[in-house]
């Protein structure tokens, strides 16, 4: 039950980014900064981290070939982005504790690092115009930053459902 309202949860967080959120966007409000709501690929960070990499692996490969196929411009880009992006989370979190910091600091260059990899790949196929200043400081970090205020939000409920699932895959191995 654990495992299927974590699924649930992120496809919520999935649907509400991609439709929600678009609404509240700055840039629908005359801004010159952009934000992209990247929900599902903090959630897929904060399972990585919490039920290890091959799990955030999953999550990342199904989320991101979504995002490739409901908004995506190139079929592929998102599902590898996402995928790497998740492993690597899990990558990490070996090396270190599972402390708050550790998680957010680990969260924000994730995130970083698959923005910029994004950037990168459009960049690569000539479908991002924009230079790097501008869309280093336009867009990258201020979506960085807006997703790891939404990780705040649901780092609890997803650690508290991360833990129930690790209790009860340990009372099956009992």
């Amino acid at each position: 039950m654990a495992r299927f309202l974590l699924t649930l949860g992120v496809v919520v967080v999935f649907v509400l980014e991609g439709t929600v959120m678009q609404v509240f966007s700055p840039d629908a409000w005359g801004l010159s900064w952009l934000t992209v709501p990247r929900f599902a690929l903090v959630c897929c960070i904060f399972i990585s981290m919490y039920l290890g990499r091959r799990e955030g692996l999953y999550y990342g490969i199904a989320f991101g070939f979504l995002q490739d196929v409901l908004f995506g411009q190139l079929i592929g880009i998102y599902t590898m982005s996402m995928m790497v992006a998740s492993y690597f989370a899990g990558m990490i979190v070996l090396l270190f504790q599972r402390g708050f910091g550790m998680v957010f600091i680990t969260s924000f260059l994730i995130l970083f690092g698959h923005e910029w990899l994004l950037y990168s790949l459009f960049r690569l196929f000539s479908a991002a115009p924009f230079d790097v200043r501008w869309i280093l400081t336009h867009q990258i970090l201020p979506s960085v930053l807006f997703n790891l205020a939404f990780g705040l939000l649901v780092y609890f409920p997803i650690k508290n459902v991360c833990n129930k699932i690790l209790a009860k895959k340990e009372m099956h191995m009992q």
